[in-house]
């Protein structure tokens, strides 16, 4: 972003945070506004059912029309109030509310319709009971008069109190009597039963109809509770919303003018930063670019500099360290080559003798019986003799530049080749030979008597370096497109000052006589010849491990 687009960003926010704060401004009002009127809904709906309460109360104790009528004007003017609610206040309420309201009104207009057709019932049937009564109590007479009078007495308390004990007394009297049965007194009995039957359904309905009464009351009342306490909740979440709002602007101000300072500035810092270091040399480390403004455009730009120095200076490096290598191998080439000199001269000049002290030792040792008293002392000579002529041709096998013989073998072979001929000459006594040798190794070029010679050389040495009871562990396998022989040992290892100088010539940690130091080399030099190497690990007092790798040819 351009730094102009970020100015106009930071203004940007603060317009639209002013926005966003009169939105929420005017919706929490708008919902206070709904509020309101919902509160004067319910104080309607709760004053109105305190009227119709109170009219309840009168006709069910007066049971007059004017009282009735009253309260349906009453019930009317609630249906009304219902009936007459907005949608959006509604939704506030909750449809199932709303619903549930008008269905209770409606339950409460229909027990009290049903209480009034009760009570017109009753009359009606207390008439017919009066007249049928006294009826009957004209035709008595001595001892029937007696019990009917009784019966009439039952009949008033039942009229009187409405419950059942009265109506059981009544039909206990009746039961108990000697009257005679007769179609007037069954009428009587069953006009009776039919009062009871009203007054029991007149005590259900009113029942069912005070409780719809107080569950339509509880209702308004506790709606109106609850939106007053939520308006008093939303004036304070307003209140609170306003504080905020100026705490914001407030802060996010400060925040956006800091975050558009800073990336400005801390851009320009780093680059500068950075500069510096490349000025005293160091291209270590490069710009981060951040956003597609001016300063990271030009942060780019640094990078790309810095990189083309950076791969100026490797090439540079490349260059001197490639010619370091060149002097160092020119070095080495004419020391070797001055040894190589130097050995052939000193081999020619003394070979010859050491054949002539071998030769006639030899004969000397044929001729003396072992009891003579020199024997042992030429045996001797003949040996060591055979040690100097051993010396003398390893020096020629590292001076010659003899060429490979190159040939497709398998590893395998030239590998069990020597390791067959060790065993045979009892080399490896008290020693345990591990061979893991691959079954799907490729063929490859190269000198078998050459490779048969390294792996000569590297078991000697592990032999040497083992005490009794030791393992050597021979492996091979084929490794990021290099073949490996693993020549590993639990011997005594090489130290880390000796471990750089066991491939120099004439190197050795052998006793005087079980070593020229010449062994490593030669192997060094045959494996180079065939444009490998030889990789060493190793850990004194735990063993060694030579590697040696040869590339795969195609």
């Amino acid at each position: 972003m351009k730094i102009r687009d970020k100015l106009f960003l930071g203004f940007g926010l603060y317009t639209l945070l002013a926005a966003i704060l009169g939105f929420f401004a005017y919706k929490e009002l708008r919902t206070v506004t709904v509020r309101l009127a919902l509160v004067e809904i319910a104080d309607d709906i709760t004053n109105t059912m305190l009227e119709i309460r109170r009219y309840e109360k009168v006709f069910l104790l007066l049971k007059d029309k004017d009282s009735q009528q009253e309260l349906k004007g009453y019930l009317g003017i609630l249906k009304k109030d219902i009936d007459d609610i907005k949608i959006e206040i509604i939704k506030e309420i909750g449809e199932n509310n709303h619903g549930m309201m008008k269905k209770a009104i409606a339950e409460y207009e229909n027990f009290f319709n049903s209480v009034a057709e009760n009570l017109r019932s009753q009359d009606e049937l207390i008439t017919i009971i009066r007249e049928t009564g006294r009826t009957l109590e004209k035709r008595a007479a001595g001892r029937d008069l007696q019990t009917f009078l009784t019966l009439r007495k039952d009949e008033k308390n039942l009229m009187l109190y409405k419950n059942e004990a009265a109506y059981e007394a009544f039909v206990k009297t009746l039961t108990s009597s000697r009257l005679v049965q007769s179609r007037e007194i069954e009428r009587y009995s069953t006009l009776m039963k039919k009062l009871y039957e009203l007054y029991k359904q007149e005590n259900a309905s009113v029942n069912k109809m005070r409780v719809k009464a107080r569950e339509i009351q509880s209702f308004a009342e506790s709606l109106s509770k609850k939106e007053r306490a939520d308006i008093g909740a939303i004036l304070k979440k307003f209140t609170n919303l306003l504080l905020y709002a100026l705490l914001a602007i407030i802060i996010l101000g400060a925040i956006i003018n800091i975050k558009l300072a800073t990336s400005i500035s801390t851009p320009i810092r780093n680059l500068e930063k950075i500069t510096k270091k490349v000025a005293v040399g160091d291209l270590s480390e490069s710009v981060a670019v951040e956003g597609n403004d001016e300063i990271a455009s030009l942060a780019v730009s640094f990078n790309i500099m810095e990189e083309k120095l950076r791969i100026a200076l490797t090439r540079l490096e490349n260059k001197v360290i490639e010619l370091r290598e060149k002097q160092s191998r020119l070095v080495e080439a004419e020391k070797l080559a001055s040894i190589g000199i130097l050995a052939t001269g000193i081999a020619h000049e003394l070979n010859n003798p050491l054949t002539s002290v071998l030769t006639f030792s030899h004969l000397m040792l044929e001729d003396l019986p072992k009891e003579a008293p020199y024997y042992e002392k030429i045996k001797i000579m003949a040996r060591e003799t055979e040690r100097a002529r051993n010396i003398v041709r390893q020096l020629l096998s590292f001076a010659k530049e003899t060429p490979l013989n190159t040939m497709k073998i398998n590893i395998n072979r030239p590998v069990t080749e020597i390791i067959d001929s060790l065993i045979a000459q009892g080399i490896f006594r008290d020693i345990e030979l591990t061979l893991n040798l691959s079954d799907t190794l490729p063929e490859i070029y190269a000198d078998p008597a050459r490779i048969g010679q390294v792996v000569l050389n590297i078991l000697l040495n592990a032999v040497h370096a083992i005490t009794p009871q030791g393992r050597i562990e021979v492996t091979t396998r084929v490794m990021d497109n290099f073949l490996e022989i693993i020549f590993s040992d639990t011997g005594c290892g090489i130290s880390e000052e000796h471990i750089t100088k066991i491939f120099d010539p004439f190197f050795t940690t052998k006793e005087l006589h079980k070593g020229t130091g010449l062994g490593l080399a030669v192997s060094y030099g045959i494996i180079k010849k065939h444009g490998g190497e030889i990789r060493v690990e190793s850990s004194v007092g735990k063993g060694s491990t030579f590697i040696v790798r040869l590339p795969v040819n195609v």
